[in-house]
């Protein structure tokens, strides 16, 4: 070997025999961790649904979801850019301005209520609230929804 030489062999120290106390302190604390991040102590990110009575569906109550809510006086359904779908209606965004003008000279002070499709851009959705407002619409609420099947099916 290379240190036979030299006679490197008996300056090196002894291979320890036992583990010192600060390695063992290492291990528990290591196995402290394993017991209590895989136990129940971890909370689980979920939304509890209670099952119980008659197969109906509890959701949580959180307060303050009602606080931007309220009923809606007028619902505009925008399915595609270019298809917006307005009380008995089908028109363009230009088109729409005339009859939602219309609309709020018969109803001062209403809400709008926008439905929007998956396929409707966040641009054209903005468009269709600052046109209600500068038509007259005290609020516009957003509510987006996706797609319905028969438009998934092409």
């Amino acid at each position: 070997m290379i240190t036979r030489p030299l006679d490197l062999q008996s300056r090196l120290s002894p291979v320890p025999r036992d583990l010192d106390f600060f390695a063992w302190v290492n291990v528990a604390v290591i196995g402290l961790f394993f017991g209590l991040l895989g136990s129940r102590f971890v909370l689980a990110p979920a939304v509890p649904i209670g099952l119980s009575g008659e197969n109906a569906f509890e959701l949580p109550q959180v307060s303050g979801t009602n606080e931007g809510a309220g009923p809606a006086s007028v619902v505009v359904s925008y399915r595609r850019d270019n298809v917006i779908l307005f009380e008995d209606g089908m028109y363009t965004l230009p088109e729409l301005r005339k009859h939602m003008e219309a609309y709020i000279k018969k109803h001062p002070g209403a809400v709008l209520l926008v439905r929007a499709d998956r396929q409707v851009s966040w641009q054209a959705g903005l468009d269709l609230c600052a046109m209600a407002q500068q038509v007259g619409f005290v609020v516009a609420q957003v509510a987006v929804e996706p797609p319905s099947p028969e438009s998934t099916l092409k």
